[in-house]
């Protein structure tokens, strides 16, 4: 189930950000959040939910109940509203998902100079990472948060 509640969502994706600024490794981190939703796969944390049956039929799957079709990036208004560019020289982009079944998924990637900073196919390449799954009650609380250091090739 895809949320398309703008106030919901908002109130999840504000979640996720505040999860992701308040850990400990981006502490020191300017961030700044890109204003386009990204299809990012789930499959990196199928063994963290293991333990959580529903979920983890749920996020294995995501890829197949797309026909394993990739959708572009595409602009939100949800996140160009919550997330004012205010910082101009960051080191690290932020990039979300769409919010469905409950799950959102989020990649926090070092800003490559290289680069332009909200292309997420270009700032993969060759890089590092941080990549997250939220998981959600139907209440909208957060009910599972699981991270990640990843390497793009």
């Amino acid at each position: 189930m895809a949320q398309t509640n703008c106030s919901q969502d908002s109130t999840r994706y504000l979640d996720a950000y505040n999860y992701i600024i308040q850990e400990p490794v981006n502490q020191e981190k300017t961030i700044v959040v890109s204003d386009s939703i990204v299809d990012l796969d789930r499959f990196w944390f199928s063994q963290d939910i293991a333990d959580y049956p529903t979920e983890k039929e749920i996020l294995n799957q995501y890829r197949a109940n797309k026909k394993f079709v990739w959708m572009d990036a595409y602009y939100s208004p949800y996140l160009a509203s919550l997330f004012c560019r205010k910082t101009t020289m960051p080191k690290n982009v932020l990039f979300f998902s769409k919010i469905e079944d409950y799950m959102l998924r989020a990649d926090l990637l070092l800003y490559k100079q290289q680069s332009n900073k909200f292309d997420y196919k270009k700032m993969t390449i060759q890089n590092i990472g941080q990549i997250y799954l939220f998981i959600f009650n139907k209440d909208g609380s957060l009910k599972f948060a699981f991270s990640h250091e990843i390497t793009y090739d």
